[in-house]
């Protein structure tokens, strides 16, 4: 809900199905595996440990330079837009986000950032 994602949108960020995130919101799944509570804290940027348990800080501490692990994808930023969903940004094609980049680049430029 912070996020301000769907269930979809959880799914697609954390590479998990849209079932298994509505299986852990609905408590017909209490525990997420090893693998996919990792998917869930990378995709939502929490703690494991207030993930998994409810204890500690919400927000794991971000380090001053991001520290990517051999083998492991860097994870993405919080999604910025309220009325597009990740899902549906997901779903254009390689032009299309390519465009919308243009215009977003040229819209701040315009604006002196």
């Amino acid at each position: 809900m912070l996020q301000g994602w769907t269930q979809k949108d959880l799914a697609v960020a954390s590479n998990l199905s849209q079932s298994a995130i509505g299986n852990y919101e609905s408590g017909q799944r209490l525990q997420p595996s090893s693998e996919a509570l990792i998917k869930l804290t990378r995709a939502l940027r929490v703690s494991p440990i207030w993930l998994s348990a409810g204890e500690g800080p919400m927000f794991s501490p971000e380090p001053a330079e991001p520290a990517a692990s051999a083998g492991e994808p860097d994870v993405p930023p919080p999604w910025p837009f309220e009325t597009v969903s990740y899902a549906t940004y997901a779903r254009l094609s390689t032009q299309e986000k390519r465009q919308i980049e243009q215009v977003l680049a040229a819209y701040i430029r315009a604006r002196g950032e």
